[in-house]
């Protein structure tokens, strides 16, 4: 797939869906937040792409990935407090979802 859309909601969908590792690959260094975070809870993405996310320097991302099962990499969970990383809302609905948050 040489032409990936740069539609933000579009490539969340993208990244929820594909089993494609090549384009996991590419939407793990997606600029958008939610892409990457959706990519780190996507089952099919390989263990080597999860513990780089682990890293994500964006807590959202770095939290998810660290919560995957295929995460090798272990660091201190207490780090991450604030009630948007530790939210489990679908990021496909989080321009709507998200409004709701007090």
């Amino acid at each position: 797939m040489t032409n990936i859309s740069t539609d933000e909601h579009e490539l969340i969908m993208i990244a929820q869906r594909t089993n494609d590792i090549e384009l996991l690959k590419k939407l793990s260094r997606s600029q958008y937040t939610n892409v990457r975070r959706v990519v780190s809870k996507n089952s099919k993405t390989p263990k080597e792409i999860i513990d780089k996310l682990a890293y994500d320097p964006v807590q959202n991302v770095s939290y998810t990935a660290l919560m995957n099962y295929k995460c090798s990499i272990k660091r201190d969970m207490s780090v991450f407090v604030q009630k948007c990383v530790l939210c489990s809302k679908n990021e496909a609905t989080y321009k709507t979802e998200c409004r709701k948050c007090s």
